[in-house]
């Protein structure tokens, strides 16, 4: 019943039907029981069947009129949000044309799949009985409530719970009624127009880029895919120490990997010194605006060879926005740290959650760590927000996320990393 489903719809009317059928049995059978001694008062029939009766024709009056939310089909098979499904090229086809938030091309990994509401959509993974939609809809301004709106029906009538997870401030404004909103990251934004790295503020930062060119690391911003094949193996090889350094897989859902970052569309800034050797990579997402033009840049993939030049990350990321603020983009994204919120932020029971969630898993990825990293470059900050319709779907919601972001990995994996993680001493 609680996940609308229509064969429990219909047993439940039945059992409702037979449950009122049988008090008005009972009822109807008094004045026989007293004639023929059966009971000597009404009130010894009336008190076992009445008020069962009463309550059952209440429950029976509940489901014919609200039988419309019962659609859910038993076969998981055969639930789908909508009829009409669209194909991840067609997604980014609209999303060039309406534009969207920092994180929006992220919708174009798998295994993201795509509700169409009018012109745009809203991008979504499914995991543990969970919608979960990746960040804003895309949608023309003003009609996210209607692309939200949609996605929570076509949610429900799948038998799925919705959620939004790294909704902007426009999404979140505009979230279906009754839904609740609360920041789980923080974006960090790099304004381009008329950036210099001077001033007390940007020392070091600058330090770092002076020190590469004394040490003959040199910048360059590639397409990784039409790099030759020695760049890609020292890509793969300094990616996969970094993984095997956390003993868990790669995170997933908004935390890409070399595979995305292969994408044609996808820059990649590398540290290359005269022999040739890599340092360092970024990747960097392309943020549209409307009309289809490239607007901003997101950074997605961080990934730093463990001996090689220790202020890499500061020198790729310095180097990567200079080069595109002579490009005449508007901005860069740092992108979200997940589980990280504004320290001024007033923090109810759900706040407070989030926070210990953030400092049990801060040990195994460090995203606090990184958020501050981030703050050498002098960003502004802008929230990013979990919508979600009520606290009792948050369990199974951080279930999903879960399984969103760790899809490979297993019980013993949590386990294991969860323990190494507490164990005195540990420095990772």
């Amino acid at each position: 019943m609680r996940q609308g489903l229509r064969i429990a719809w219909i047993v439940t009317l039945i059992l409702a039907s037979y449950n009122v059928l049988t008090a008005v049995i009972g009822i109807a059978l008094i004045p026989a029981l007293l004639d023929t001694g059966g009971i000597e008062h009404p009130a010894e029939l009336l008190g076992l069947v009445l008020p069962a009766g009463v309550l059952w024709l209440a429950q029976l009056i509940v489901l014919i009129v609200a039988h419309g939310a019962f659609r859910v089909r038993l076969r998981r098979s055969c639930r789908a949000l909508t009829v009409r499904g669209i194909d991840g090229d067609e997604a980014l086809d609209r999303l060039r044309g309406l534009g969207g938030g920092t994180i929006s091309w992220m919708i174009s990994w798998p295994p993201n799949r795509y509700l169409p509401v009018g012109e745009g959509l809203v991008a979504y993974q499914d995991h543990a009985g969970v919608a979960i939609g990746l960040g804003d809809p895309v949608a023309a301004p003003g009609q996210e409530g209607e692309a939200l709106a949609a996605f929570a029906r076509g949610a429900e009538r799948a038998g799925l719970i919705p959620c939004v997870f790294s909704a902007g401030a426009a999404a979140a404004a505009a979230r279906p009624a009754g839904w609740r909103a609360v920041v789980v990251a923080e974006d960090t934004i790099v304004d381009l127009p008329g950036l210099e790295l001077t001033g007390k503020r940007w020392q070091p930062v600058r330090t770092s880029v002076n020190r590469a060119a004394r040490e003959g690391i040199e910048f360059r911003m590639c397409t990784l895919a039409d790099e030759p094949w020695n760049v890609l193996a020292q890509v793969r090889a300094i990616s996969e120490q970094w993984t095997g350094d956390k003993g868990l897989p790669e995170m997933r859902f908004t935390l890409g990997t070399v595979d995305e970052a292969l994408d044609p569309e996808t820059r990649v800034g590398i540290a290359v010194d005269a022999e040739g050797n890599l340092h360092g990579i970024t990747s960097w997402l392309p943020v549209y605006g409307a009309g289809g033009a490239v607007v901003g840049w997101t950074l997605d993939l961080m990934r730093r060879r463990d001996d090689g030049f220790g202020p890499v990350m500061e020198f790729l990321i310095a180097s990567s926005a200079l080069h595109f603020a002579e490009q005449g983009y508007a901005f860069v994204s740092l992108s979200g740290a997940p589980l990280v919120r504004p320290a001024d932020l007033e923090a109810g029971p759900v706040d407070r959650l989030l926070d210990r969630l953030g400092e049990l898993i801060e040990p195994l990825y460090g995203f606090r760590s990184l958020h501050r990293f981030k703050q050498k470059f002098n960003p502004r900050s802008e929230p990013l927000h979990l919508l979600f319709r009520d606290e009792g779907d948050l369990p199974r919601i951080a279930m999903a996320l879960t399984r969103a972001y760790l899809p490979d990995a297993t019980l013993r994996d949590l386990a294991a990393s969860a323990a190494s993680a507490a164990a005195p001493g540990d420095t990772r």
